[in-house]
Order: C-alpha cells, then sequence, then structure tokens
C-alpha cells in the first residue's frame, strides 16, 4: 500500500481514518457527513491536516445502506466477453449506474434443468453518495482511487463453513451470509424495535428453503453490540465484537486488496439481430443505389459506348462480390439467430415480479393489509394485518387454490392487535414461488 493513500470509514458511528500506518477516530459523526456534506468536508478536511495525513490517493469503505446491489444469475460455460454481454442485458442499469463491481460467487455453481449457472453479485455506491466523496477528494487535491464495501473489511476471516456478520447500529441492521470469502445474501434493514429478533428472523427465513445447511457462527459487531445481553435472542451459536472501533481498526489497512465497486465499467452491446427482414432492406437499398447511378452515367456518358461497356464490366463484377458477401450474410444469419435464441432463452427461468405482485394482489381479501414481504428466489414471507383471522386463513385459501405464480401458503402465525379502541389481527403467512412456465417473448426497444 502506498504511503500517500487516506483511507476513510463510513460504516461505524463516527468517521474513521487510516494512513501511514496511523489510525485516527475523528470527532465527526457519519451522520453529519451525509446531512450536511458541506460543512462536514471542511471540519474533515481540517481534522485531516492537524493530524499531518499528506495524501493523493483517497479510498473510502461505505456500508451497505450506502450500496445498491444486485445478484444475477448467468450461464457458467460461456466466455467472459459473452458474460459481459448477459450482464449488459440482466443488470439493472437504473439502478447500478456507470460505476460498479462484479463479484463471482464460485460456491453457487449449479445445475438447473441441463443449463450449468452461477450467481455473480454487483454492487455499486449509490449516485449521491458517490458525489458527496467526489466533492471531498477535491477539497483533499486528492484522486478518489477506489470505493470498498465495509463488509469486505469486517468480514469474518475465510473458513470453509457457512457464517453470517451482522453489523447492529441505532437505526439499522446490516446482515451477510457468507460461504467461503463469498457474501450470498446481503441485506439492511430499518429498526423495528427488536433488532435481533429481526436478525434472527432472516436468517432463518434464509436457510428455511435450503436443504442440509445449517449456520456455523453469526458475528455480532456495532454500536448497539456493546451491549452484550441483546445476543441471547439469538437461536444460533454468536460471538460478540463489543468494541467495533478497535475491531475496524484491526482490518482497515487491507481496503487496497479489496474489491473497487466504483470503477467506471461500460459493458458491450448486444449483437445486431440480422434478421432476414434487415438483410433484405440493405441490398435492396444497395441495388437501388446502384441502379440510380448506372442510368445517370448512361445519360451523361451515352456518346461515349465503348467507355460505358467499360464501365458496365467493372460494375459486373462489384455486383458478382455483392452476390458473393450476400451469400456470405445467410450463413452468419444462422449463427446470430441461434445466438439471440440462447439470449432470449434465459428469460425462460424468470417470472417478472410485476405479475407476482400482480397476482398476490388479486387474491388479497379487501380487509386484509401487508406490511412487509422479504422474497428470496424460492419463498416469500408476508406480514400484515387483517379485520380478524378469517380473513387471513382466506388469504391462505386463495394463494393454494388460486395463484398462478404462488403456492404452499402456510399461516406462521397470528395474534391480537388494537389500535385506536378497534382490535385486528396481526399476521405472518409464508409461500413458495411456483416455477416459470419458460414461456417467453421477444422485446424489442
Amino acid at each position: 500500500m502506498s504511503s500517500n493513500n487516506l483511507i476513510i470509514d463510513f460504516s461505524e458511528e463516527y468517521i474513521a481514518m487510516h494512513c501511514m500506518g496511523i489510525n485516527y477516530l475523528s470527532e465527526l459523526r457519519v451522520s453529519q457527513f451525509f446531512e450536511d456534506t458541506d460543512a462536514a468536508i471542511g471540519a474533515l478536511v481540517a481534522e485531516i491536516g492537524e493530524k499531518g495525513f499528506v495524501t493523493n490517493q483517497l479510498m473510502v469503505s461505505i456500508p451497505l445502506v450506502c450500496i445498491n446491489h444486485q445478484i444475477v444469475s448467468l450461464p457458467d460455460n460461456v466466455s467472459e466477453k459473452e458474460k459481459m454481454v448477459f450482464l449488459g442485458l440482466e443488470i439493472n442499469k437504473a439502478l447500478i449506474g456507470p460505476r460498479f463491481g462484479i463479484q463471482r460467487l464460485a460456491v453457487t455453481k449449479r445445475m438447473e434443468g441441463k443449463a450449468e449457472l452461477c450467481d455473480y453479485l454487483i454492487l455499486a455506491p449509490k449516485q449521491e453518495v458517490y458525489a458527496k466523496f467526489e466533492l471531498l477528494a477535491k477539497e483533499l487535491n486528492a484522486k478518489l482511487e477506489s470505493v470498498v464495501p465495509s463488509f469486505s473489511l469486517i468480514g469474518a476471516e475465510k473458513i470453509n463453513e457457512l457464517r453470517a456478520t451482522a453489523w447492529v447500529g441505532e437505526d439499522r441492521s446490516e446482515v451477510i451470509v457468507w460461504g467461503l470469502n463469498n457474501p450470498l445474501a446481503v441485506t439492511f434493514m430499518e429498526n423495528s424495535g427488536d433488532q435481533i429478533g429481526d436478525i434472527n428472523r432472516f436468517i432463518v427465513d434464509y436457510f428455511d428453503h435450503v436443504d442440509g445447511l445449517s449456520l456455523s457462527m453469526i458475528y455480532l459487531y456495532g454500536p448497539r453490540m456493546r451491549d452484550s445481553a441483546l445476543g441471547f435472542g439469538l437461536t444460533y451459536p454468536h460471538q460478540i465484537f463489543d468494541d467495533p472501533t478497535k475491531y475496524l481498526f484491526e482490518r482497515i489497512y487491507r481496503a487496497p486488496q479489496q474489491m473497487n465497486i466504483a470503477e467506471a465499467t461500460k459493458l458491450p452491446k448486444p449483437p445486431i439481430a440480422w434478421t432476414p427482414r434487415n438483410l433484405t432492406f440493405v441490398v435492396t437499398a444497395l441495388a437501388a443505389c446502384l441502379l440510380l447511378f448506372f442510368t445517370f452515367f448512361n445519360q451523361a456518358q451515352n456518346f461515349r459506348l465503348k467507355a460505358q461497356l467499360n464501365m458496365l464490366e467493372r460494375k459486373e463484377g462489384k455486383m458478382r462480390k455483392t452476390i458473393t458477401k450476400y451469400k456470405q450474410l445467410e450463413k452468419e444469419e444462422a449463427k446470430l439467430v441461434a445466438e439471440k435464441d440462447f439470449y432470449l432463452s434465459i428469460t425462460k427461468r424468470r417470472t417478472p415480479w410485476q405479475k407476482i405482485l400482480a397476482d398476490l394482489s388479486k387474491l388479497t381479501p379487501k380487509d386484509l393489509w401487508f406490511e412487509r414481504l422479504n422474497a428470496s428466489k424460492n419463498k416469500m414471507l408476508v406480514s400484515g394485518r387483517a379485520k380478524n383471522t378469517e380473513q387471513v386463513t382466506s388469504l391462505s385459501i386463495n394463494i393454494n387454490n388460486n395463484s398462478r405464480y404462488l403456492k404452499d401458503a402456510l399461516i406462521l402465525g397470528t395474534r391480537d392487535y388494537e389500535e385506536n379502541s378497534h382490535t385486528y389481527s396481526e399476521f405472518q403467512l409464508s409461500t413458495k414461488l411456483k416455477s416459470p412456465s419458460g414461456k417467453y417473448s421477444e422485446y424489442v426497444n
């Protein structure tokens, strides 16, 4: 690591820094930096100057709340260039933006039907967050070298076991489920008043739909974990790091070795669809241009018959080359059509959430409403309230008997809930996603 590297971490309550082998905890809160950025940058630059940190390269470590993320499943047996094309087709570009990092989750390699698939985790700093770091780098006269996710710094060591790390703060919690050094599940949740219970429910729900997996340990850190008694609500073995700042300082120097999620990446465009219609248009336009040229030439050079004949013979040779090229294009067309069908076949494995949620809405009784939906690839957990338990039962029956995309609805629990002198039924219900039908349609921009 260069001695000029300044690493600034925004994952804890106060901003932490590392430069020239020295760790330093700022007096500035992370919340101040994001709420009043201009004033916070001035104070932070002054602190850096007082510490004598000289830097021309800035690295920042940010929590999950500052990151957009997406998991994409892709065929595993294609070239790197083709994988980048697939990612271009699959990434939600409006969410991710032009700057992101891609991590291949090797432990997710699997067979689905005859296709060998692997998951890729795509991480990007939120654009409004990245803009604040650019302002900071400008004030420091430094280059914003990289942005790394803080969970890659303070996550558990690489071991051949499934485990989880949970950062527990006052207003939110961030949970990562790990396989080796791969983050298999990434989430953050607002504080509901029972943070440990929320973390426990998330992990139980994740492992509930995967056969043969068990969690070896949950590592807990963050401002709230200074109260070690909070860990008693977990149903898994756990270890608490009750001094999160010390835990961070032991690992912050590793930032240059972590994945940079703010690299500008230009994804290749999908190949042009050389359909028979497009080929016919190109050949017709070329033939029309040649015909106009010949007509003009004949009328302008009518008195020079010999010169006209020579010109026609030369053009005849060009036409023969055009025909030969056309035959080559016909052969390439067959290859491109097969490639296009291969791209489109990916969509057979997916059912859009728009359809799933529309289907769920039609099946919902009028006196029942949802307050939270947690969804994974194969399962969805619904929490909400209803006028009475009969409404909850009706929802379960409707899903099991009438849903096109959901099945195996199961009421996990209900309880009476009183608000404004009215008694409601509060409930939790789990349901599984059916396999998609395999039907798809071509999409044209």
